[in-house]
C-alpha cells in the first residue's frame, strides 16, 4: 500500500467515525498533515501559475487543501491523488481569477462615474495598451493550454523547475527522483513543451 493510500484511510477513519478515540482522530489528523506535507509545494506551484495575484497563492492553496479533506471520501484511487489536488487546485484558482475579474469590473464602473471612496472625481486615467496586454494574454493562454497538454509528471517537473526554491529536494520528495532522473524529466517536459507550443497557434 502507498503512502497515500495508508494516509488517506486513516484519515478517512478519523473523519468518518464520530465515535473515534482521540488516538484515532490524532492519528487521522497526521494522516493527512503528511499528505499536505507530500503534495503542498507541487499544488503551490500550480496555484502560482494560475492565481491572477501572487497575493492569492497561499489562499488558494489552504483553500485546496480544505476541500481535499471534505472530500477526500471521493478518491477512489490514491494513486491518483495529486491529479485529484490538482483539479481541486484549479477549480479554485479559476473561482478566484473569476472573483477578482467581478471586483475589477465593478471598480472600473465606480471610477467611471465618479465614485471614489472619498466623493471626488477621480484623476484622469491612464490609457492602458490594449494591443500589449492583448498579446500578454494571448500568449500566457497558449502556454497554459500547452502546459496542460504534458503528463502529470512533466507538468509537475516544469513547476517545480521554475517554481520552487528548492526543485532538487521537492523532485526527490515528490517524484522519488535523484537529481540526474529529475533533470532527465525536465529535459523531456521542455522538449514536449516546445513540441505543443509550436502546435498552439495563435
Amino acid at each position: 500500500m502507498s503512502d497515500d493510500a495508508r494516509d488517506v484511510q486513516a484519515a478517512l477513519a478519523a473523519r468518518n467515525d464520530p465515535l473515534a478515540s482521540t488516538t484515532t482522530r490524532h492519528a487521522g489528523h497526521q494522516a493527512f498533515a503528511r499528505i499536505y506535507d507530500r503534495h503542498a509545494p507541487v499544488i503551490r506551484a500550480v496555484c502560482f501559475r494560475l492565481c491572477a495575484s501572487p497575493s492569492d497563492v497561499d489562499d488558494a492553496l489552504q483553500e485546496t487543501f480544505i476541500r481535499a479533506y471534505r472530500l477526500l471520501h471521493e478518491v477512489a484511487d490514491p494513486s491518483g491523488l495529486r491529479g485529484w489536488l490538482y483539479a481541486i487546485a484549479r477549480h479554485v484558482c479559476s473561482e478566484r481569477r473569476r472573483a477578482a475579474g467581478r471586483r475589477h469590473a465593478h471598480e472600473h464602473a465606480a471610477a467611471e462615474v465618479g465614485m471614489t471612496h472619498d466623493g471626488k472625481l477621480p484623476a484622469s486615467p491612464v490609457e492602458p495598451a490594449p494591443q500589449d496586454a492583448a498579446q500578454r494574454s494571448e500568449a500566457l493562454d497558449r502556454l497554459t493550454a500547452a502546459i496542460d497538454e504534458l503528463s502529470d509528471e512533466e507538468r509537475l517537473a516544469i513547476h517545480l523547475y521554475y517554481l520552487d526554491a528548492d526543485p532538487i529536494q521537492a523532485a526527490s520528495a515528490t517524484l522519488g527522483l535523484s537529481r540526474s532522473g529529475f533533470y532527465k524529466l525536465l529535459n523531456r517536459a521542455k522538449e514536449h513543451l516546445g513540441t505543443l507550443m509550436g502546435a498552439v497557434k495563435p
